[in-house]
């Protein structure tokens, strides 16, 4: 944009984000405190607004000769794990934001990156020696990712019509980032999207850049998804494989000795059972039976009845805050990464 192009418009700038799927209400929640809308009057001003569209939504843009904001809504190299009934284009938003995130969570993580290793039980086992318990639980193995300087992120502030995505692998320039997406506080769910995440990293599925987004996981979904979903391809085969040899200890059949149960706090004491048995986490098995039996309302009465525990987006939140050092980015960053994740003062 230079002195002969047209002046760019408050206007047409919102809609060409709003046509984007980004609506003004949730576009001005995120700007920084100085931005005025004023500062489009400028060419400077026009390059510094698309400049922040880069950094905080992932979104490639700028302004053409006519004055009109032009978006590139494609999220470059992103691959999508989607339903049938999902378009690519739907999940554009979370992509962008999911890599933005992870882009700028890279600058102030505090570890440096250690390649784990790639062997399922090997680095089961390594958990274990870290937490000290007998089964791969999600904090466990959270705090796992953040000791081998795998940042975890939590995507959660979305316009209202995006669709959320389950979580996302992304590397930048080799480093690797996971993001969650999945809104529940339960710790088995977030547990099995961790290790999926983990296992399309560790399976070579992103190379040097790239994004993979899951958009359902089956094992966490109240619901068959493979009903509607694409058929699997090898990468989530693959995933699917390694996050379940990590969390059942190798067990390929943890269920085969248990039939049909009668009642959530039957599965529930049962699930305690065999998960001391077996070294399985107890809450994982709870959604194994459910996903085997599609007994869903069962199985969240059986989680009902586990032991209390902070919400797993808590403790997301702490291992963030534990892990990064946010006083390596300006205010305004740290304001941004913090709200994005909706992780309060």
């Amino acid at each position: 944009m230079d002195e002969a192009s047209a002046p760019v418009t408050v206007k047409s700038a919102f809609s060409s984000l709003k046509a984007a799927g980004y609506p003004r209400s949730y576009i001005e929640k995120l700007l920084p405190d100085w931005w005025d809308n004023s500062l489009f009057k400028t060419s400077a001003g026009a390059l510094q607004f698309a400049l922040i569209l880069k950094q905080r939504l992932g979104l490639e843009a700028s302004f053409g000769l006519d004055g009109e904001l032009h978006i590139q809504a494609d999220a470059r190299g992103a691959r999508f794990k989607r339903r049938s009934d999902t378009k690519e284009s739907e999940l554009n938003v979370s992509a962008g934001l999911g890599v933005a995130i992870a882009k700028l969570a890279l600058f102030c993580v505090k570890t440096a990156y250690t390649a784990p290793t790639t062997d399922p039980q090997a680095l089961r086992e390594e958990i274990l020696e870290l937490t000290g318990k007998k089964h791969v639980d999600f904090e466990g193995l959270l705090q796992f990712c953040w000791v081998h300087g795998i940042p975890v992120l939590y995507l959660k502030d979305l316009p209202k019509a995006s669709k959320r995505v389950t979580g996302m692998a992304v590397s930048i320039d080799g480093r690797p980032v996971i993001v969650l997406g999945f809104n529940s506080p339960q710790h088995p769910r977030q547990l099995f999207v961790l290790a999926h995440e983990l296992g399309h990293i560790l399976c070579g599925h992103l190379g040097k850049d790239g994004v993979l987004i899951d958009e359902d996981l089956a094992e966490v979904t109240d619901s068959l998804i493979e009903v509607t979903n694409q058929r699997k391809d090898t990468e989530e085969r693959e995933a699917d494989a390694f996050a379940l040899s990590l969390i059942r200890n190798g067990h390929i059949k943890p269920l085969s000795t248990v039939g049909r149960l009668t009642s959530g706090t039957a599965l529930a004491a049962k699930a305690v059972v065999l998960g001391r048995e077996l070294g399985i986490d107890s809450g994982h098995l709870i959604l194994s039976y459910a996903k085997e039996h599609n007994d869903w309302a069962r199985a969240n009465q059986a989680l009902g009845y586990s032991p209390s525990q902070p919400s797993a987006i808590e403790v997301i939140e702490r291992y963030f805050r534990d892990g990064a050092s946010l006083d390596e980015l300006s205010i305004e960053n740290q304001e941004y990464l913090l709200t994005i994740q909706g992780f309060g003062e």
